[in-house]
């Protein structure tokens, strides 16, 4: 058995999983969507083509894959996965309602219906409840947690990282804790 510590993995956090599978999704659809209508016109009169009920073209879907890639960006750690779903959610909800408000376009560069509108609003909560959800609750010394194995000659190590606050780590003797058998007469 070794001696050394090793850090323990963290969790994986809610961001991290949103990331993960609505960037991959995401790029998925968009790469879809370009198969399906690759025009790339702007203006009032969008129209675009159906795509499993929601409506896209060429900025739609290269809005889909560039939102995919920045929510996979977060995948590493659980602080960047909550900044990226944060920046996501916000944008998402900005996207939801402008296309409210207008109907039929956001900002004159991708058509809209209100599936769309849905969607976009479902993505935008999602991200941002995951971004809350995710929240690190350990203080800066308890992140990186360390396991250290126990020791064979019934002696165990404390210190920093151990559970024991403060001090080198020292090896202490076991405590037997055990309250003693009480025998009736």
């Amino acid at each position: 058995m070794s001696t050394q510590p090793e850090l323990v993995r963290p969790p994986v956090a809610p961001a991290q999983v949103f990331a993960g599978l609505v960037g991959v999704v995401l790029i998925v659809a968009g790469l879809i969507g370009l198969a399906v209508d690759t025009s790339f016109d702007t203006g009032a009169p969008l129209d675009g083509h159906r795509l499993l009920g929601l409506e896209v073209n060429g900025w739609h879907n290269m809005v889909h894959v560039a939102s995919g890639m920045l929510l996979l960006v977060g995948l590493g750690s659980n602080r960047r996965a909550r900044r990226v779903c944060q920046l996501f959610g916000i944008a998402y909800l900005v996207v939801t309602i402008a296309g409210l408000i207008d109907g039929n376009d956001v900002f004159g560069l991708f058509p809209i219906n209100p599936a769309d509108n849905v969607l976009h609003a479902v993505l935008a909560i999602l991200a941002l409840w995951s971004a809350a959800a995710s929240k690190d609750k350990s203080g800066p010394l308890a992140r990186d947690r360390v396991v250290v194995p126990e020791r064979e000659d019934g002696d165990r190590v404390v210190g920093p990282g151990s559970g024991h606050v403060g001090g080198p780590r020292a090896v202490q003797p076991r405590i037997d804790r055990r309250l003693p058998v009480k025998q009736h007469p």
